[in-house]
């Protein structure tokens, strides 16, 4: 009788030991698997950020030839004739209006960072910067007589794209973080106005607490838009000449 006990205890116990063996070997395989995938996750990420690495050193190079020639047109543009002076001073123009020259001027500087609070009655999304209140910065700083405006160094130009990409936002394809220090090169009075108006887009950020901060000065320096400005589908219009 007691062998049988003996037996039946010992059974029991195998049986244990057996189970928790099986459900450490399945815990075992799934971490593999979660670890594997995670793994592949990183690899195919470093594969991107080696293509975007490789992309950028290729369109600096184009940008990098790009200012070398343009600066020797204009070279000898100013060297020439009269004529040529005067297509010198358009492209000038042309170049400012491009966001293709470094510029300095008075204006403003406007900071923006996250709301350090939160409440239980909205969503938490609404405490923090995204992309579209860039935007309606940006737009208001234009629609105030801007000339030049930069965003945590970026210039804004026709080609600039201002979009959210997970907790981070993108400007002309390069990531950042709040704070954000947005410069505009105007009138500094009338370019504070248009930031202030009653109920526009820095009082609706405010009633979220988000903290904004807007400066006027004397003197701002704005860099020129580091990206490459080519088109592969507009094309410019031939006119015939008229009979």
């Amino acid at each position: 009788m007691r062998n049988k006990k003996a037996q039946s205890a010992i059974a029991i116990v195998l049986f244990i030991v057996s189970f928790v063996i099986v459900i450490q070997i399945k815990s075992v395989m799934k971490n593999n698997g979660m670890d594997s995938t995670q793994l592949q996750r990183i690899e195919d990420l470093q594969k991107e950020l080696i293509k975007e690495k490789d992309k950028n050193i290729d369109l600096n190079k184009q940008l990098l030839q790009a200012n070398t020639n343009l600066e020797t047109y204009r070279e000898n543009a100013r060297q020439n004739d009269t004529g040529s002076k005067a297509m010198a001073e358009e492209l000038k123009n042309a170049m400012l209006l491009a966001g293709l020259t470094d510029v300095e001027g008075e204006g403003v500087t406007v900071v923006l960072k996250d709301s350090t609070e939160r409440s239980g009655e909205n969503s938490s999304a609404n405490y923090v910067i995204h992309d579209r209140d860039l935007r309606d910065i940006v737009n208001e700083l234009i629609g105030s007589g801007a000339e030049a405006i930069s965003i945590n160094g970026e210039r804004i130009s026709s080609k600039s794209a201002i979009r959210c990409v997970g907790p981070t936002i993108t400007i002309n394809n390069n990531y950042y973080a709040p704070p954000f220090t947005i410069k505009a090169i105007g009138d500094p009075d009338t370019l504070e106005a248009g930031l202030n108006i009653r109920d526009g887009v820095v009082d609706v950020m405010r009633a979220f607490k988000i903290d904004v901060t807007i400066t006027k000065s004397n003197k701002l320096q704005i860099p020129r838009y580091n990206g490459t400005v080519t088109y592969k589908h507009a094309e410019e219009v031939k006119r015939t000449a008229a009979r």
